[in-house]
């Protein structure tokens, strides 16, 4: 009997030992398929790159929950750091915020269709305004209402460079959102998210005609200072864009082989946008001069400004008696009374120190040597009065004191 009793409970051990192994085993099997599936639906959220792609997944995220919700308190149990709930919750998230990434970008992707023609009708009529601003630019008499067109022309170009400009800074956000501008590094399923085909030839092209646009327009026309200011503020803008998210645009949009070559292109079109700005104020100022009959030797900087002014007058004071005294009279009447004190000295002047691009020391010696030209040509006679005056003086004393001489006593 008591073999009986001790060959049952060795045999009951067994069975319990193996029933507990059997479940042990099964429990850890559930928490592994768990994670599996898990890490599997994430990856899925994480890799879709269209709408059409993320929602499958949707029907594996619920049949997930579904499986496993019976297996919560085992899970609670296993899990770490997060438990069942959270788990769940966070690929919920995750989903939702992967399918609110992709509504974002398609607005913006339509965004950018509608902001495509845009562009392209004002690229064309910026083409058409250029051409009949040059057109006019290369008449070389101009006669009042020919100026007054030309200004009218001028402006509106301006104003239509800048919408255009706008128009591309909006489509440079839409086809590059925040989500994607701010990562570091671009992944492949990053790149697929953001880029349109249709845009793959227009991005890029859009950015380089903007800047050439700009360039075009500053080397045919004269700005003043205000406007000058305006560009370069616009300028900056464009380029500080470019900074951010520039390298991004050219790994999505640019083909496999071309990327550097596209980099070094816009890269060159900034850099030259940038010189031509600064360039823009003395070609401006040349014309002023040129627009009153005065040729001076070209200049690019402050330095050359005022030795092409030095030489100018210095062959004028040269020719003083050479040519005739009228003639050279005209002469400092177009350049000085005409330019430096019309338009020089009251509108440019000012602007060329607060930019560093002209130093005190040059305005004065320009100045100086304006004044030397002056008095060549209208002699001054103050010392011829002085004298006269001192002459007047003297005898009115002289006359004065001799009234005023007391008459000798006589003596008796």
């Amino acid at each position: 009997m008591k073999i009986n009793h001790f060959i049952n409970l060795f045999l009951l051990i067994i069975v319990f030992g193996f029933t507990s192994l059997f479940y042990a085993q099964s429990d850890r099997e559930i928490v592994d398929k768990f994670k599996a599936e898990y890490s599997s639906i994430e990856k899925s959220i994480k890799d879709a790159t269209t709408l059409q792609e993320l929602e499958p997944v949707a029907t594996k995220l619920n049949a997930f929950k579904q499986e496993y919700a019976q297996h919560k308190d085992l899970l609670d149990k296993s899990l770490y750091p997060d438990k069942y709930g959270e788990s769940i919750d966070k690929l919920n998230k995750a989903y939702l915020l992967r399918q609110g990434d992709f509504s974002t970008i398609d607005v913006l992707q339509s965004e950018v269709g509608e902001l495509k023609t845009q562009v392209e009708f004002l690229n064309q009529r910026n083409n058409e305004l250029l051409g009949q601003v040059q057109k006019l630019e290369a008449q070389k008499q101009k006669d009042a209402k020919t100026i007054k067109k030309l200004e009218n022309l001028v402006a509106e170009l301006r104003s239509s460079i800048r919408e255009r400009d706008n128009l591309v800074l909006s489509m440079i956000d839409s086809l590059m959102p925040p989500i994607i501008r701010d990562k570091e590094t671009l992944t492949i399923e990053d790149k697929n998210m953001v880029a349109s085909e249709e845009q793959k030839d227009n991005v890029l092209n859009n950015i380089k005609t903007t800047i050439r646009d700009n360039i075009r327009f500053m080397k045919a026309t004269s700005l003043k200072p205000d406007d000058l200011e305006s560009i370069q503020e616009q300028q900056k803008d464009f380029a500080s864009k470019w900074r951010k998210v520039g390298i991004k645009l050219v790994e999505v949009y640019a083909e496999d082989g071309n990327k550097t070559e596209e980099l070094k292109q816009i890269d060159e079109l900034f850099n030259e946008w940038s010189t031509v700005v600064k360039q823009e104020a003395w070609e401006s100022i040349i014309d002023e001069f040129s627009l009153n009959g005065i040729d001076l030797m070209g200049f690019k900087n402050g330095e050359e400004f005022t030795n092409s002014v030095d030489m100018f007058i210095g062959d004028e004071l040269k020719n003083l008696g050479v040519k005739s005294e009228e003639e050279s009279k005209r002469v400092y009447a177009q350049f000085a009374d005409s330019t430096w004190f019309a338009s020089i000295q009251p509108v440019w002047m000012n602007y060329l120190i607060e930019n560093k691009m002209l130093t005190d020391e040059n305005k004065s010696k320009m100045e100086s040597k304006i004044a030397e030209w002056k008095s060549a040509l209208y002699p001054s006679y103050w010392w011829i009065y002085l004298i006269i005056a001192v002459i007047v003086i003297a005898g009115a004393a002289f006359f004065f004191m001799k009234r005023k001489k007391p008459k000798s006593s006589v003596s008796i």
